[in-house]
């Protein structure tokens, strides 16, 4: 799944969408669309969040993997304790 199929999927105007996922402009979410502008950290989890994790945050945004995985990487150190 795509953002554009899932903000159709949703039935949200270019602007709703934005709205939703802490955009500002109707641009900013179409560039989002095209690949023309990246996913903010805050941006990209709001997107897996509306998708149901159908499109993962670390997908849209390479430092939420990064901080996944630490985080992943300190629970096992953790639990081997």
């Amino acid at each position: 799944m795509d953002i554009r199929s899932l903000r159709k999927e949703l039935g949200l105007s270019l602007e709703a969408f934005g709205a939703e996922i802490g955009l500002k402009s109707r641009g900013q979410v179409h560039d989002l669309e095209t690949g023309n502008r990246s996913a903010s950290v805050s941006v990209a989890l709001a997107i897996e969040r509306l998708s149901n994790g159908r499109i993962p945050a670390e997908s849209l945004n390479r430092d939420v993997a990064l901080v996944r995985a630490a985080n992943d990487a300190a629970s096992d150190r953790k639990a081997a304790a």
